[in-house]
C-alpha cells in the first residue's frame, strides 16, 4: 500500500492521483449494504455493466464500525462508505463516482439540466435540517431514526463508548448513542425527533407531488431513458419502503407506485440493491414493522404522517 495524502484531510473529493491499494483488480468498491449512496453507486456500477470487486464495510447500524478501523481510515480518512478504487487510486464521494464511472465509460445520457434538477432535488446536499423545502433527500434523512432505533436494538451498548471515542463526527455518534439509549421512546409526542418529523413530512410531501407530475405518463424522469436522476429516486424511495412510508404515498400518488414498480425490475436495482440483502437490515424492517403496530405513541407517528400526506 502506498498514500501520499495528509490523513486528516477533510476536503477529499473525486479521483486521486496516489494509490491506496496495490491490486490487479481494476475496479474495487469498499461500501455498506445499508447507505444509499452506497447503492447509488452500485446500481451505476450494474447499469454500465462493469465488473468490480464489492467490499463490505460494516457501520453501526449493520451491527460493528468497520469504517473506524486504521485499515478503513487508510483508504478514507473521512471514514465514509463508498470509496470506489480504479487500478488502486481512490475516487471519493459517490457523486463524483458516478459521474467518474460515465466519464470513464463514454456515457453522456445522463448530462441535461432536468436530470441535473431531479439528481439535486432526490441528494442529502449539506446538513439534512437545512433546505427542506428544497431537497427530498434532506427530508428522507430526517426521517430515517426510526430504521435506525430498529437496526441498534441487537447490538451491545458497550460498542457504543468505542464507536464514541473514535468517530471523528462527534455530533452523529452522540445521536447514535441517544437512538441506543432511548428507543422508540424518541418519538413521543412533543419529543425533538417528533416536531421534526411533523416539520418534514409536509415538505416531503411538496416534493412527492412534483415528483409525481414529473413522471406522470412517461417511464423515466427524463426523456424516458433511465439516468441518474432514476438512480438517485430509486434508493430514495426504497429507503422510504423500508421505512413504511412509501405506500402512504403511493396511495395518493399512483404514478410514483408505477414508477416505483418499473424500478424494481430493472436489473441494475436488483444488482446493485436487491441482490445485497443484509441481516441487519432484514431484522430492522421487521423490528420497525412490529414495533408501529404495538407501540401506541409510533403507531400515532406514522398516523400523523399519513395524515399530513392526505392533506
Amino acid at each position: 500500500m502506498k498514500q501520499t495524502q495528509d490523513k486528516n484531510s477533510k476536503n477529499l473529493i473525486g479521483k486521486q492521483s496516489y494509490k491506496v491499494l496495490e491490486t490487479t483488480e481494476p475496479w474495487i468498491l469498499y461500501h455498506n449494504d445499508f447507505s444509499l449512496c452506497s447503492r447509488k453507486v452500485r446500481i451505476c456500477l450494474a447499469e454500465l455493466k462493469i465488473n468490480y470487486k464489492p467490499i463490505h464495510i460494516n457501520i453501526i447500524e449493520t451491527g460493528s464500525a468497520d469504517n473506524l478501523t486504521k485499515d478503513f481510515k487508510f483508504i478514507n480518512p473521512n471514514v465514509t462508505v463508498p470509496v470506489l478504487l480504479h487500478n488502486g487510486s481512490p475516487i471519493y464521494e459517490s457523486h463524483e463516482q458516478i459521474k467518474y464511472l460515465q466519464e470513464f465509460m463514454k456515457n453522456e445520457i445522463n448530462l441535461n439540466d432536468e436530470i441535473s434538477y431531479w439528481v439535486k432535488k432526490g441528494s442529502l446536499i449539506g446538513e439534512p435540517i437545512n433546505d427542506l423545502e428544497k431537497y427530498a433527500g434532506n427530508c428522507v434523512s430526517l426521517l430515517t431514526p426510526p430504521l435506525f432505533i430498529s437496526m441498534l436494538q441487537n447490538i451491545s451498548i458497550f460498542k457504543f463508548f468505542s464507536y464514541y471515542i473514535r468517530h471523528p463526527v462527534k455530533f452523529r455518534a452522540f445521536n447514535f448513542i441517544i437512538f441506543k439509549i432511548f428507543g422508540f421512546n424518541s418519538y413521543k409526542a412533543k419529543t425533538p425527533l417528533f416536531k421534526i418529523s411533523q416539520k418534514v413530512i409536509t415538505h416531503l410531501n411538496n416534493h412527492m407531488r412534483e415528483f409525481n407530475s414529473q413522471i406522470l405518463n412517461k417511464k423515466w424522469i427524463s426523456n424516458n431513458q433511465f439516468s441518474v436522476a432514476d438512480i438517485t429516486w430509486a434508493v430514495l424511495l426504497h429507503r422510504l419502503e423500508e421505512l413504511q412510508i412509501l405506500e402512504k404515498f403511493s396511495n395518493n400518488y399512483p404514478a410514483i407506485e408505477n414508477y416505483y414498480i418499473r424500478v424494481k425490475k430493472r436489473h441494475s436495482f436488483k444488482e446493485g440493491v436487491l441482490d445485497f440483502k443484509n441481516t441487519s437490515v432484514d431484522k430492522g424492517v421487521k423490528i420497525l414493522q412490529k414495533s408501529i403496530s404495538s407501540l401506541n405513541h409510533l403507531r400515532k407517528h406514522y398516523i400523523e404522517i399519513e395524515d399530513s400526506i392526505k392533506k
